[in-house]
């Protein structure tokens, strides 16, 4: 199964935050941030944590595929 941060991407252009902002609002560590970038596995609790940021559900955060 594939995962996909693409609705992540898109939620931060729709709020107009950068991925710069977001790294460092979430304190999101280089190899968290390089995984989300290459679509990798991420601990719940990391995508926790950007959905509170961004004010939204987990599930808009990511998409998978078989």
């Amino acid at each position: 199964m594939n995962i996909s941060y693409n609705p992540l991407w898109e939620k931060l252009k729709e709020k107009n935050i950068s991925r710069t902002e977001l790294r460092e609002a979430v304190k999101l560590g280089s190899s968290t941030y390089s995984k989300l970038v290459k679509n990798q596995s991420v601990t719940t609790d990391t995508l926790l944590k950007i959905s509170t940021y961004l004010c939204c559900d987990v599930s808009e955060l990511i998409e998978s595929g078989v």
